[in-house]
């Protein structure tokens, strides 16, 4: 059995956002790497809400986002098919600067945008239409937010950004 179609969603997007990367043309590196142990780590998570010290820097999460959307959400699953916007929250984290704090999280969150902005450019008959690499009859939009830089605080070591990803989503509950 292959997973449900928003784990692949949620898969595809953390595989995309990985090909951020100097030699892709951007500024930060979100590539899985080595930290020394011979075994790979990724930067870019799902679903994981808290980090350590020894995770690595940058580092992205892509999580489900609670808004006011969900109870919307839940009510139109109620139909075979339904199409809705799906809101993910798009989280990263840099080592601060000790003068200006936030300074470099802006080119990281300026890469993700970026990252998006490919996809987005799909809907705008450029490519194919297949947005995260899946066709019209499961992504049927795509938007994003400007995102907010805020400093490290009690829950984060780490400056970071928060921005919304919303995917408008065909969603066929009886597959």
């Amino acid at each position: 059995m292959s997973d449900p179609i928003k784990l692949q969603i949620l898969k595809a997007v953390v595989d995309e956002i990985k090909t951020i990367t100097p030699a892709n043309g951007y500024a930060s590196d979100l590539s899985d790497f080595d930290p020394g142990d011979g075994v790979f780590t990724s930067r870019v998570y799902r679903g994981r809400a808290f980090f350590g010290e020894g995770d690595p820097v940058p580092m992205i999460s892509v999580l489900e986002a609670t808004n006011g959307e969900d109870v919307r959400n839940e009510m139109v699953a109620s139909t075979p098919v339904s199409e809705y916007w799906w809101p993910l929250l798009i989280q990263g984290w840099v080592v601060d600067d000790k003068e200006n704090p936030t300074d470099p999280v802006y080119p990281l969150l300026a890469d993700v945008r970026k990252c998006f902005a490919k996809q987005m450019k799909r809907t705008a008959g450029h490519y194919d239409r297949h947005i995260f690499g899946f066709g019209e009859d499961v992504i049927t939009g795509i938007q994003f937010s400007g995102g907010l830089v805020r400093p490290a605080n009690e829950l984060s070591a780490y400056a970071g950004f928060h921005m919304m990803l919303e995917l408008c989503i065909l969603d066929k509950a009886d597959a």
